[in-house]
Order: C-alpha cells, then structure tokens, then sequence
C-alpha cells in the first residue's frame, strides 16, 4: 500500500484506533472530478471520506465510483456535480477509542461493506481516519494468535509442573518395586490422572485417581487431589485405605464448597473415582477401597481375572455424603499374583469397526494373554492394541494404568 500509516495506538490500549490509515478526503464542495482525480492518484485508495466542519457524513466506494463514471456520458453529466451524488450516506463510523471486539461486533454487524470498503474513525464526532476491514482481519488473528501461544506456553509449563509433582512417586516405584508397570497420558498436555506411591516400613500404598474432566480443569483437580491426599496421611495410616478416601472426600468438598446442595447453577460438582491400595508386605495381604475404579487380580494359577470390588460413590461430588464411608476389602496375595489398576479413559475408548468402547472384556482378554510377560511389556502390548484399537478415532480422554506382579 503507497498511503502513509499512522498508528495512535498504546501497547496497554487494543482500540480501533490502532487501525488509523491517514488518507485524502473530500467535502460536499468537491466536485466528481477531483474525486476521480484522488482515486487515480492514490491506487490503494478503497474508500474516500466525504466531511462536512470535519464531520463524517458519508463514504465513496472506489469501485462503485469509477464503475458509474465510466459510463457513457456519465462524465458529461457529473464531472462537475457534487461528490455526494456517489456517496454512501451510512457508513460505518466508529471512535478510534472504542474497543477492538467493539469494533469487530459492529463489523460483523455492517456485513461485507465495512470489510471491503473500510469504516471510518473519529474522536468525539470528529474525523481523525479511516480503518480497513483486511487490517481489522489482520489484528484480530494476530492477537488471538499471540493470545493462543501465551496460553499454550503457560499450560505446557503447567505440565511440566505437573509432572513434577509425580516424578517422585516414579521414582520410589523405581527404587522399591520389581516388576510393575506404569503409563500416565494426558489428553490435553495436562491431566485429570493423577497417581501416588508412598513405601513404608511394613508396605507400600499406590493411590490411582481420575478427576473430573481433562485438560486445565482436570489438572486442578488433581493439585486438590494431591493436597487432600497427603492431609489424610497425617491422620490416617495408609493401611486404612477406606479411611483415606473418606478424608479426601470431605477435603474436597470443602475446597470447591460442595458440603449442601444449592440452586445455584454455578456451583461446582467436581470430584474424581480413586482407588487406595495398600501391599502388606509383612502379612502379603491386598488391601484396599475403591471409589468406582477399574482394577483387576490374575492370581497365579488362575484362568480368570477377577475385579477388584469398587463403591459406586466418588469423591466429593455433590450426591456423595461428606461422611461417606468407603467399604474396606482385602485378600491374600500369592507369589505370581498381578494386580491392574485402569482409568476409564482405558476402557472408554472408542473404536473397532463397530466404533464402540475397548471395554473391561478386552482388557482381561489382554491380562491373560500377556500374563508370562513381565509388566513392562504386557504395558507396551496394551498401548499397542489400544493404539490399533483407537485407529482414526479421537483419544476420548487421558489414560492411565498401573501394575504389578507379587
């Protein structure tokens, strides 16, 4: 473009004077003649403000202008008549002060004129320019654009947080525990999984949770999950794994205020499905409480694997009972025996020819065809028939799974 820009825009201010384009203009005392002769002298010129006392009274489309002139005798007739014969009466005009998403409303408003033709700006009534819609376009993607990569940058940070927070719990896995397993995947760079692994001197406890959603407020979750968990542990010894989850519920509701039932329609109902699962190495005893977790036992020797018994009560939603008591269950555990704790981000996933869920069937069918691999590999058999199951499919939600072999 050959015009001169002019920019009156603040870093802090995104108004549509930001747009301000200095361009010609003319008054009801020109004639049609010197409009032609502002057209062919400015090329880039799409629209000429008309004022009057430097008041906006209207706009003259280029196109629309020299489309009419070259007519025959056109020139004849209106060379020397007012520029108003040719002048759009109601165009857009807006104060350079006003906001850009004002701005781009009004736009939107206008249709496809305010696009091609630009929209004129003023400061209290008075001319100061004019703007382009293609600008308008322009700015907008761009600051969405930079927008978008801010909150990209600030969730990708937040991942690496996140998975901070559950490094060292791999960690004590890795230094305590021989043949296990472990994947951990969001969705949406950050996760509503979360999991946590504290050894003690007489066992060990695992606690697996999938919180409500995925993505940002997922990952919110979990960071309350984490608080609620090691505040049980002050209070409870980890082979109480009902007493844990009963803890962590009431935490929970505290937090996101989901003691009483409201009206209100903003209210949060939040919460996640868990499992705590303490290993009595001293006693080999399986001890755990479920809130509404997928988990399984091949035991050694078994033909079938069994599902570990779950409450069909989650953490801290708003029909769960702040006092809710978990069942506790244990069972022996015998050398050989393998445990899988599940998300239902496992089971729900879709796909197959039919489009239909993985399922618990085929995660069992999996168990007992893999059972004489060592955890690590039947991890990787998994995720292969899960990735040959998904095929073009969409990932529903974030996956993740933990095992052992006793």
């Amino acid at each position: 473009m050959d015009l001169p820009l002019a920019m009156v825009s603040s870093s802090r201010e995104l108004n549509a004077g930001m747009l301000r384009i200095v361009v010609p203009h003319v008054t009801p005392a020109s004639n049609n003649q010197q409009v032609m002769a502002l057209f062919t002298d400015h090329k880039a010129l799409i629209g000429l403000p008309v004022l009057e006392m430097n008041r906006p009274i209207g706009m003259i489309n280029r196109h629309i202008f020299l489309s009419q002139m070259s007519r025959p005798f056109f020139h004849e007739l209106y060379d020397q008549k007012s520029c108003i014969a040719f002048m759009d009466k109601t165009p857009l005009i807006v104060e350079a002060n006003a906001g850009l998403d004002y701005l781009a409303e009004r736009v939107i408003e206008t249709g496809d004129k305010a696009v091609t033709e630009g929209f004129i700006l003023t400061d209290d009534g008075h001319y100061v320019g004019i703007g382009l819609g293609i600008d308008l376009i322009k700015t907008v993607s761009g600051l969405q654009a930079k927008q978008h990569q801010q909150i990209m940058q600030s969730i990708e940070y937040a991942r690496v947080i996140q998975e901070s927070m559950l490094n060292r719990s791999r960690q004590l896995m890795e230094a305590h525990l021989d043949d296990w397993c472990l994947y951990w995947h969001p969705r949406d760079c950050v996760s509503g999984d979360i999991y946590a692994f504290h050894p003690f001197a007489h066992g060990w406890l695992q606690v697996v949770a999938d919180c409500t959603g995925h993505g940002v407020p997922g990952a919110f979750m979990t960071f309350i999950f984490a608080s609620a968990l090691e505040k049980a542990l002050t209070q409870v010894p980890p082979h109480e794994p009902e007493r844990l989850l009963s803890i962590i519920n009431l935490h929970i509701k505290q937090t996101l205020s989901q003691l009483q039932y409201s009206a209100d329609k903003s209210q949060s109902n939040d919460g996640c499905d868990a499992i705590a699962l303490f290993v009595d190495t001293e006693n080999n005893t399986l001890i755990w409480a479920n809130a509404q977790m997928h988990a399984f036992q091949l035991a050694a020797g078994n033909d079938e694997v069994a599902v570990l018994s779950a409450d069909r009560k989650g953490l801290g939603y708003i029909d769960t009972p702040s006092d809710y008591q978990w069942q506790r269950h244990q069972r022996p555990l015998q050398r050989g025996d393998q445990v899988l704790i599940v998300s239902d981000g496992v089971t729900d996933q879709i796909g197959g020819e039919r489009a239909i869920m993985f399922g618990k069937k085929r995660l069992q069918g999996l168990m007992l065809h893999e059972r004489e691999k060592p955890m690590a590999q039947r991890s990787d058999a998994l995720l292969a028939a899960l990735k040959t199951w998904q095929g073009e499919q969409m990932c529903r939600d974030d996956m993740t799974w933990f095992g052992f072999r006793w």
